[in-house]
């Protein structure tokens, strides 16, 4: 299968850009969200098999402290942010993992930021 045939497997995902949105804004959400939203089943499982997952899931408190504490969790634990990321960098095509690798420090930052909104929205 060709890179480039894997865009075909994407979720839709309905986001405005403007002439002043940002380059990474634009790849943030023409790209990294619907990798995201494809990745659903598999970032939840892959999270969810952390045996500290039982330790926040048992005290979730506020929406707000749960979802710090999937953030800290993750953040704290390298190896699974690590996996996490590659699971959404893994499914992008030769021209965008070019654009990925040359902004990889600020696209890591909000794919992580992405991946645990979503985890906490969907374990809350």
């Amino acid at each position: 299968m060709d890179r480039d045939e894997i865009k075909a497997f994407r979720p839709m995902v309905s986001v405005m850009n403007s002439d002043e949105t940002s380059e990474l804004e634009c790849f943030q959400n023409e790209t990294l969200r619907p990798v995201i939203k494809l990745q659903h089943d598999l970032l939840i499982r892959l999270f969810s098999t952390n045996p500290l997952v039982k330790n926040i899931s048992a005290s979730k408190g506020s929406r707000i402290e749960f979802q710090k504490k999937v953030k800290d969790l993750i953040t704290g634990q390298p190896t699974m942010k690590n996996q996490l990321i590659g699971m959404i960098s893994g499914m992008l095509t030769t021209s965008e993992i070019e654009f990925y690798l040359s902004h990889q420090t600020e696209l890591n930052k909000r794919i992580h930021g992405m991946i645990c909104q979503r985890i906490a929205d969907t374990l809350y």
